[in-house]
């Protein structure tokens, strides 16, 4: 009884201890494979967006949730990596295809 209470206390101590053990309290922030609204629903664009357009995109589209965008990577290539930023924490971190629109959370 007494090492079943202090394994409890070690793997409480260790959950609570890390930084992102409570980063998806209620609904996820991306829900899974969401689309922005400048394609349509099943990744329909009609040529890749460019990086000023998939921002804008992504700044529409998590503006009207709240939240701020920071884009870590810009680089050339079809994804984007982002991320999302509630009151100065980040909350979820996504990449953004920029020739489909879908987005996905991989935090």
């Amino acid at each position: 009884m007494k090492h079943l209470a202090v394994l409890t206390l070690i793997a409480a101590a260790l959950f609570v201890s890390r930084p992102d053990a409570f980063a998806f309290r209620g609904k996820p922030v991306t829900p899974y494979g969401d689309y922005c609204e400048q394609c349509g629903k099943y990744g329909t664009c009609k040529s890749m967006m460019s990086f000023h357009e998939a921002q804008k995109a992504l700044d529409n589209y998590y503006v009207k949730k709240g939240f701020g965008v920071m884009i870590n990577d810009p680089g050339p290539g079809r994804f984007i990596r982002a991320k999302i930023i509630d009151k100065g924490r980040v909350v979820d971190v996504i990449i953004f295809d920029r020739l489909t629109g879908r987005m996905r959370s991989i935090y």
